[in-house]
């Protein structure tokens, strides 16, 4: 399954009723749809490379979670609590999300009343650190390798945890 990684601004104000709205939405278009805070996600690989895993995990019937939305959460926080990975990566202001919307189900956001907004996903220091520190990831390892690769490999770790 593919998806389509969209940084957006909506109008909601309130984060009980987005998240509402995306269940109606979801479930009239059939579509899975995922919103994230723009300030914990590094890149759009990084919300890809979570579905990829997440979807790897239902099919083998491994999945943590016993919705699809929940476990795209739990893998693209690297971690296997959901109470974790909502407040590690969770919407938290309802008008500026990150989507990941199955492709070929775009229309979905224009139905929640979103507009895109690259300027979401824009890098900077302060949101580097905050998801350095916020997934653990060390200081050294940040001056020996790109902060993506660290971060996917923190995601892929997630699937070996359950064998140890």
């Amino acid at each position: 399954m593919e998806f389509r990684v969209v940084p957006a601004r909506t109008k909601f104000k309130d984060v009980e009723e987005l998240l509402s709205r995306m269940k109606q939405v979801s479930e009239r278009r059939r579509a899975v749809i995922q919103a994230f805070d723009p300030d914990m996600v590094l890149s759009e690989n990084h919300l890809i490379f979570s579905a990829h895993h997440a979807f790897k995990a239902f099919a083998e019937k491994r999945a943590i979670a016993k919705k699809i939305e929940s476990e795209l959460l739990l893998w693209a926080a690297g971690t296997r609590r959901i109470g974790e990975a909502v407040k590690k990566v969770g919407v938290k202001d309802a008008g500026k999300v990150v989507f990941l919307v199955q492709k070929g189900k775009e229309e979905a956001l224009k139905d929640l009343g979103a507009e895109p907004d690259e300027k979401l996903m824009r890098m900077n220091r302060e949101k580097a650190s905050r998801i350095v520190h916020s997934f653990g990831i060390s200081e050294a390892a940040c001056r020996c390798y790109p902060l993506e690769e660290l971060l996917l490999e923190k995601i892929a770790m997630l699937r070996l945890e359950k064998f140890y």
